[in-house]
């Protein structure tokens, strides 16, 4: 039986038999369930016909590539295919044919992915990693370290600013750290303590945005002997000056350049040792790597010009000594905010916040295909709370967050319990789950399961005991089937009506009641008799084990409007067939209304339905064809246009239960303006891709992609709000401020400061 092999982007494998069909996607409900970026949510299928394996894209954003070529139809599949969809890499393993020699032939790139927004840890759901030419081949996981490549050759003349720079580029005791050179990263600084992830998202602590970045890029360590780096199986690799890394780590020296995809940086380090000066007699000098270097004394193995230069420096640099103790020593004459942080500039407490919030919705998000961390979760967002104590999204989160812990801890008892046999304390915490709580759903079948267990056992002895007039071995055994028996029990079949009384025993008279379940009757007897003095028994509220709520059909809703509203069963038809996006079948229906002179007082009814419907299918179908036309901009006119016609016909049913139309506008302008917006985001151009992200969150607020990128917008204006240096700037800031973020007020705040136009 053929094998398929799924290479993850961590570089572990699995394998798994094709029997039949297997679908591949990272949605739910596929074979092979691929969370990680570039794969849709249904992608591919593989399958089995005449003894041949074939693949087939199901229409996905990225495409599937077989030997580096996009497929567009089914395409067999031989032990020497390559098959890469997203960050995935697939191979098949025939089970009787014998494994074949020599390399495989390398999948080409795929091309840029255009399903999840290209915009960082803000936008922190799965999206592909860019997959970059591979210029040379990675070490193999197990191999030995390489060895370590030489750092480029500097210009003439950098070495002593080099030295500087390693120490000093943080200042005094600022530590390693990692420099950014190119693009947005320039000249930013991202201080190395302990273990730090580098990747494109939370929770990696140097975060690259950038889709050549993996999600979990590159790991490095720093320790009391130094820092190191390795490669965490990533997309495109990480360069040391020039040469691959594999998962071995490996040792950084000052003035190393780092590369992740494309994004560029360069290691400083603090060197102690970098100016003092030599002493005669004090034996071999150290080197960096800790090995003992023999070297003759510089008084003898240096000219005599460059002994003067030598004394003359080290008298420089004992005046130097001598100030800084004298400085120490002395109080200090300015405030003490006024002192740089060695450490760089100190992060704007809005970014950080906004940083453990992410954060904290990733622990406790369960999109990606694993359980929520609701530990490390509560974690971050009580450091944003930390920050802001009265911020109402971090204090809605951490509500949210204790709830689902507390769920979660009675769902794991209850599962835990029910496997032991021991269905009544599972029933016990599963009744602990609140209704508000997402494991209340997934309790529901299991707290069923224990209470069906639970009275099938307590009911035998109830019968059994009653039967023997073993009143006090009966009660507690029927009250325990009868807590769960009474869920579905309609409340007039429990307790009398009102001006009623209950009458267990004996004839019944005026105003006396009974229930009808001879063992519930039988049941309060035994009980009264056992305590005459006992208060009434009540049905406790179980609501995990109680019915499901009846759903409203939305179709009945409107049908019953639509009703109330039109007399005529024409117009009742056209309307629902409206309402459903039948507009043909509807204006038909009309149209037969219409001829028919009997019904001439519903004519003008008629008329007027005929002109709203086929405005709003016309204006439909022409928003259409610009998105068709990748052209979100351009349909938003006649979408709007449609959008206040459908309101006029369907009233206070727009919103709540809307038709096909307005169903389709909505969804559709969201999903182009996403994708158009990744297009301009793509060429750089962020203003143009945040007004087009704009217009269609504008639409609609559904879609979570668009609400990622808006949230993206709306950093962005902050910071250009921050950066602005006079009016002109403001333009930029109104591209990117998106409605209700505040940033528009502050806008107009400004433009009265500066008294602009």
């Amino acid at each position: 039986m053929p094998t398929l092999v799924v290479r993850l982007p961590d570089g572990s494998e699995n394998e798994h038999e094709v029997t039949g069909e297997l679908k591949l996607g990272r949605q739910a409900g596929n074979d092979l369930l691929l969370t990680e970026g570039g794969v849709s949510r249904n992608h591919a299928r593989v399958f089995e016909d005449g003894g041949t394996v074939f693949i087939e894209d199901l229409g996905s954003a990225n495409g599937t590539f077989v030997d580096g070529e996009r497929i567009a139809e089914p395409t067999p599949l031989t032990p020497q295919s390559e098959v890469v969809l997203g960050d995935y890499t697939l191979r098949l393993k025939a089970a009787a044919a014998p494994s074949r020699s020599g390399p495989r032939k390398a999948a080409k790139s795929a091309p840029p992915p255009v399903e999840e927004m290209p915009v960082g840890a803000e936008g922190s759901g799965a999206r592909a990693t860019r997959a970059l030419p591979s210029m040379k081949p990675r070490p193999p996981a197990g191999a030995p370290p390489p060895k370590r490549p030489a750092r480029p050759a500097k210009p003439a003349g950098a070495a002593s600013e080099g030295g500087a720079a390693g120490g000093g580029a943080a200042g005094g005791g600022a530590g390693p750290m990692l420099k950014g050179l190119v693009g947005p990263w320039a000249g930013r600084t991202y201080p190395l303590k302990g273990k730090v992830l580098v990747g494109r998202q939370p929770p990696a602590l140097v975060i690259l945005e950038d889709d050549s970045v993996s999600r979990r890029h590159a790991e490095l360590e720093a320790t009391a002997s130094g820092v190191t780096v390795k490669d965490l199986g990533s997309a495109n690799g990480t360069l040391l000056n020039g040469e691959p890394l594999g998962p071995e780590p490996v040792e950084l020296q000052p003035g190393d350049q780092l590369q992740f995809g494309v994004v560029e940086l360069s290691f400083e380090a603090e060197e102690v040792a970098l100016a003092a000066p030599v002493r005669r007699g004090s034996g071999p000098i150290p080197t960096r790597r800790g090995g003992a270097a023999a070297a003759p004394s510089e008084e003898e193995a240096a000219p005599p010009n460059r002994k003067k230069l030598m004394m003359v420096a080290g008298g420089v640099v004992g005046l130097l000594v001598v100030a800084a103790v004298v400085k120490v020593a002395m109080p200090a004459h300015g405030p003490v905010d006024a002192v740089v942080d060695p450490a760089g500039p100190v992060a704007d407490p809005a970014e950080q916040i906004q940083a453990l919030l992410s954060e904290c919705r990733s622990y406790a998000s369960n999109e990606l295909g694993s359980s929520p961390n609701w530990a490390r979760a509560e974690e971050s967002c009580t450091k944003a709370l930390d920050l802001d104590p009265i911020h109402p999204e971090a204090n809605t989160l951490i509500r949210r967050i204790k709830l689902e812990k507390e769920s979660f801890e009675h769902y794991s008892t209850g599962e835990k319990a029910l496997q032991r046999l021991k269905p009544d304390e599972a029933l016990e915490a599963f009744s602990k789950i609140p209704k508000e709580s997402e494991y209340f759903r997934r309790g529901k079948s299991k707290a069923r399961e224990a209470a069906e267990q639970v009275t099938k056992r307590a009911l035998d002895d109830c019968k059994r005991y009653l039967g023997n007039s073993q009143l006090s071995a009966a009660v507690p055994r029927c009250e325990q089937y009868m807590a769960v028996w009474c869920q579905g029990q309609p409340r007039e079949d429990l307790q009398p009506p009102l001006g009623y009384t209950m009458k267990l025993e004996g004839r019944l008279r005026r105003n006396e009641w009974r229930p009808k379940d001879s063992l519930y009757v039988r049941f309060l007897v035994a009980r009264f008799r056992l305590d005459p003095n006992a208060a009434p028994w009540v049905c406790p509220v179980t609501e995990i084990i109680g019915p499901d709520e009846a759903t409203t059909d939305p179709r009945s809703v409107v049908d019953a409007a639509v009703k109330k509203r039109f007399n005529h069963k024409l117009l009742q038809a056209a309307m629902m067939d409206y309402w459903a996006g039948r507009g043909s079948e509807a204006l038909a229906t009309l149209q037969k209304l219409r001829g028919n002179y009997e019904a001439a007082a519903f004519h003008a009814q008629s008329d007027e339905l005929v002109r709203i419907m086929s405005t709003v299918d016309q204006l439909f179908k022409n928003g259409e064809t610009f998105l068709a036309g990748d052209d979100p901009e351009k349909a938003a006119e006649p979408f709007r246009e449609a959008l206040q016609v459908d309101k006029e016909l369907m009233l206070d049913l727009a919103e709540s239960k809307p038709s096909f139309y307005r169903r389709n506008i909505l969804q559709d302008m969201a999903e182009k303006s996403y994708q158009r917006g990744r297009e301009w985001a793509d060429r750089q151009d962020r203003r143009r891709a945040c007004r087009v992200w704009k217009l269609g969150f504008g639409f609609y607020a559904g879609n979570p992609d668009l609400n990622k990128a808006a949230a993206f917008c709306s950093s962005l204006a902050s910071d250009a709000l921050r950066d602005a240096g006079g009016c002109p700037d403001l333009a930029a800031v109104l591209d990117f401020a998106v409605k209700g973020d505040g940033v528009a007020e502050k806008v107009d705040e400004k433009k009265k400061e500066w008294s602009c136009p």
